[in-house]
């Protein structure tokens, strides 16, 4: 089995401890401690716990950005690609809030406040993803007003992620209503309810 680098070692640490403690309560002590690595190692790879928190959300946006570029290419139609990449941003935080349920809402405010430029790259790409699938069927106006809807809507299902499976289907249910919304495509009707 290869070995594990120093720099990935010291991420995955920082990445459990904030998981554990909570962005606040994390210290660079708390990091070493976890990786088991001297502290000029650790501050060699993570620098100042802001710094390490900023390398720990580019390395998971980078993963997640990656990985929604794939669901994209490898759907079909403008519909599937859309919630391809919705799928991906929805389980990154469903991973969070499993991996810190404590500290997960902290932790998304934290990356929003500490790491914008970031945050924004990450959001910017996704939004390009969705207009980019969208755009095969519409005008690029409607695309972009679309794209930025489905992003918020799924921005509110992350707050919450306490039923995980009712946040997936829901995402499911409002990426079909709006994308069907901005293609123009009737959404089908629903079944009547039978009388009892």
């Amino acid at each position: 089995m290869p070995k594990v680098p120093s720099s990935q070692v010291v991420l995955d640490s920082a990445y459990r401890c904030f998981c554990r403690n909570g962005f606040r309560r994390t210290t660079i002590s708390d990091i070493v401690e976890e990786s088991r690595l001297s502290r000029p190692t650790v501050y060699k790879y993570a620098g100042t716990k802001d710094e390490a928190f900023a390398k720990v959300i580019h390395e998971r946006l980078e993963r997640a950005s990656a990985a929604a570029d794939g669901a994209a290419a490898a759907a079909g139609g403008p519909e599937e690609k859309v919630l391809g990449v919705l799928t991906v941003k929805l389980e990154v935080a469903i991973r969070l809030w499993r991996d810190s349920p404590v500290h997960a809402y902290e932790l998304l405010s934290a990356a929003s406040a500490h790491t914008p430029d970031l945050v924004t790259a990450y959001t910017d790409r996704l939004a390009r993803l969705l207009e980019s699938a969208l755009a095969e069927a519409v005008p690029g106006t409607v695309a972009e007003s679309a794209a930025g809807v489905l992003l918020t809507f799924t921005r509110g299902l992350e707050d919450d992620l306490h039923d995980v499976e009712a946040a997936r289907r829901d995402l499911g249910t409002g990426v079909r209503m709006i994308t069907r919304g901005a293609l123009g495509a009737p959404s089908p009707s629903p079944t009547p309810a039978r009388p009892h």
